[in-house]
């Protein structure tokens, strides 16, 4: 499926072939599909209706989305072009809705119920938090060699709410190799690290993110660096904590999603984060340029990402 959906989408960057494929089994597994089929037959009436009846917008229109570029993918028959029709459809009336009440500033259900205490700066709490459990405060006492494959899961984890306690990326800090190479990399520039980000959503519309980590982003990543290069060899950041192998972005959001329900009571992902981070810079807004180039904004997206009570 990953080769028909870059034959069929050939200027989509790596990791959004990547989100695409991975929304696409979650597609499948609607209709009991384990893996994702070579045929459109399985995106019919009742995988239409369970996308519908999805209890949140954003996971619906996601979902839809990802109904279409499958569909795209396959190649066209007349009922498989019908079906284009239909799902297309919906996702720009789920899209339409969801542009509302973002075009209101209006805070949505599952925002109202997912919102912590604290907003954004409790991101930055829990990144404090997860520094100081055992796990990592030992880990970072021994020797990089000598750490677990799970003691560097841990260590990835505190990295990465600490990251995104600062910056607001999407998900593509799972994307981000230690060495200047590809399209997405850290870097130092004399004693301060930057990041490059070449290979996003919308790089074709905005060029790469070009980011000078905050000082302690920068100074957390002179901890974490050694660990990595000492236990990995795949290059990335984030590593997975049973085999070492490198995190993917669909991991990634996993485990921050189920870390924030943990420790927040709050199921957060990447989204949520983003838009605290733009409720937080309300005031100024139209001014925050740093922001909107942080996040891949334009002025106007940028308003739709900021969320008041109701």
């Amino acid at each position: 499926m990953k080769a028909l959906l870059q034959k069929s989408c050939k200027s989509c960057t790596a990791s959004s072939i990547e989100t695409y494929y991975y929304t696409i089994r979650s597609l499948a597994k609607l209709v009991g599909k384990d893996e994702v089929p070579l045929t459109d037959s399985w995106i019919d009436n009742t995988l239409y209706e369970r996308v519908k009846h999805q209890p949140k917008t954003t996971s619906s229109k996601n979902l839809a989305v990802a109904a279409v570029k499958a569909l795209r993918a396959y190649s066209q028959t007349a009922t498989g072009k019908t079906k284009l029709e239909k799902w297309g459809k919906y996702v720009s009336t789920v899209s339409e809705k969801y542009s509302k009440t973002r075009d209101k500033q209006e805070r949505t259900k599952r925002e109202s119920k997912n919102w912590p205490k604290g907003g954004y700066d409790s991101i930055k709490k829990l990144a404090a938090r997860l520094h100081k459990e055992a796990v990592v405060t030992q880990a970072l006492q021994k020797a990089p060699a000598k750490v677990s494959f799970t003691e560097l899961w841990y260590l990835g984890r505190w990295f990465t709410f600490l990251f995104y306690s600062r910056h607001a990326l999407r998900g593509d800090l799972a994307d981000v190799q230690i060495k200047k190479r590809g399209l997405n990399y850290v870097h130092k520039k004399g004693s301060q690290w930057h990041m490059h980000v070449g290979d996003h959503k919308t790089a074709k519309s905005h060029g790469a993110i070009e980011l000078k980590l905050d000082d302690v982003v920068s100074k957390a990543l002179n901890q974490f660096l050694p660990y990595v290069r000492a236990k990995t060899d795949h290059g990335f950041l984030l590593s997975t904590t049973r085999y070492g192998k490198r995190m993917r972005r669909v991991d990634m959001m996993k485990m921050i999603r189920e870390t924030t329900e943990r420790y927040l009571g709050k199921r957060i992902g990447i989204q949520m984060i983003r838009v605290l981070k733009t409720t937080s810079h309300l005031e100024g807004l139209d001014e925050a340029a740093g922001l909107r180039a942080e996040m891949a904004h334009g002025p106007q997206m940028q308003w739709k990402y900021v969320s008041r009570p109701k």
